[in-house]
């Protein structure tokens, strides 16, 4: 589901949020149920003014220095653990937690496998596809 968003020049700024996909009724009718006040405009045609953040410079410079352990450290965050917690949930040692986290060591399946079940997480949060670790180190 592509999302772009642009922002307005007015007096009271606001962003303009444009969603396409099946569910895009769905999510304007949340929208509209959140917001009472927000202003939604139906169009089926893209804006050239509008840039997809997934074609933005901030976009690629995210996604190239991503690794399992942001996210590991998101989810654990979330979850409300500390390193230590989540050290004894799992039975790995928390300097492990640390360094897989701080992307010094790679999470293997079976600890990924630790995580997703403790975090009550798919396992495909924490393991990198194939094509992606390829493309990191070529």
């Amino acid at each position: 589901m592509p999302v772009v968003e642009r922002e307005r020049r007015t007096r009271n700024p606001r962003k303009l949020i444009s969603v396409s996909a099946r569910e895009a009724s769905e999510i304007l009718a949340a929208v509209k149920k959140i917001d009472p006040k927000a202003h939604i405009v139906e169009n089926d045609a893209y804006d050239d003014r509008f840039v997809s953040p997934q074609n933005s410079k901030w976009f690629q410079e995210v996604k190239s220095s991503w690794h399992p352990g942001i996210t590991l450290r998101i989810r654990r965050e979330n979850a409300g653990y500390a390193q230590v917690q989540l050290a004894q949930i799992t039975g790995l040692a928390a300097a492990n937690i640390s360094a897989i986290e701080n992307g010094r060591r790679a999470m293997g399946l079976i600890v990924a496998k630790k995580f997703a079940e403790a975090l009550k997480r798919p396992l495909s949060e924490f393991v990198e596809e194939e094509s992606e670790k390829n493309r990191k180190h070529t």
